[in-house]
């Protein structure tokens, strides 16, 4: 999974309203630097009680997250290949990673990233976001940054359970992947404290990133379950494999 993607995909679950309907929001994108590729484009987030999906048509890939079993896979519909990860595979291989990591290597990535202790969060003002009131937040941990428009009024259907699993799953990848890692993690332990789903968002001041998303339509609607399904005569990667072997030196 690109990391924009990931990104984007995380800024939404970060806000957890839970026990609702069906929730499908369609984002415009930007994103610029070697952090979130280039250009602009668009995303259509899916969500249901055991599923959420990211579809990026332009790019043709998808982002599919099974609550049910704990299992992310990543869709490449240009290359017809689907990569499978776990949230188990993942604790282990980012444990690995991080302990492989040279010393001198995690000390310029903090310098480079800054201290994730450096934290402040500042509440705006007001905005309107595709139809809905939202409330104006930033976010500074180190050198990253955040700002947000969020809807403290809009419920996800995501099951209590399986919210948690997912963000303590994403919490350890962040905390075992070095000084750049304990920046996205303290980052999305705040963004967890601010109430309602966020439908615009801006990340930058590191590296030269600069990605940014925006809702331009929301539904309510049931999903049809062939949204969620896997597509057939794909080839699979057991990408939890490939990261434990990389892990290794493999």
């Amino acid at each position: 999974m690109r990391i924009g993607l990931a990104l984007s995909l995380f800024a939404v679950l970060a806000f957890g309203s839970l026990a609702a309907a069906d929730l499908t929001i369609t984002f415009k994108t930007s994103r610029k630097g070697p952090m979130g590729g280039d250009g602009a484009g668009s995303e259509i987030h899916y969500f249901s009680p055991e599923f959420s999906m990211v579809r990026n048509e332009k790019e043709q890939r998808d982002a599919l997250v099974d609550f049910r079993t704990g299992t992310t896979y990543t869709i490449d519909h240009k290359k017809k290949v689907i990569g499978k990860l776990t949230f188990e595979d993942a604790f282990a291989a980012m444990d690995a990673l991080g302990k492989a990591q040279p010393a001198a290597m995690g000390q310029m990535m903090g310098a480079m990233f800054g201290d994730p202790n450096d934290c402040k969060v500042t509440r705006g003002g007001a905005e309107t976001v595709a139809g809905r009131s939202c409330q104006d937040w930033d976010i500074k941990v180190g050198n990253l940054t955040m700002a947000l428009a969020t809807d403290p009024t809009l419920k996800m259907p995501i099951p209590e359970a399986a919210y948690i699993r997912m963000v303590q799953a994403r919490a350890a990848q962040f905390a075992k992947a070095g000084p750049m890692g304990a920046i996205y993690k303290r980052l999305y332990e705040e963004m967890g404290k601010v109430r309602g789903i966020p439908l615009k968002t801006h990340m930058g001041g590191m590296m030269g990133m600069d990605v940014s998303t925006e809702a331009i339509r929301i539904d309510t609607g049931a999903i049809p379950a062939a949204t969620f399904a896997l597509p057939a005569g794909y080839a699979t990667e057991d990408l939890g494999r490939k990261l434990r072997e990389g892990a290794k030196g493999k």
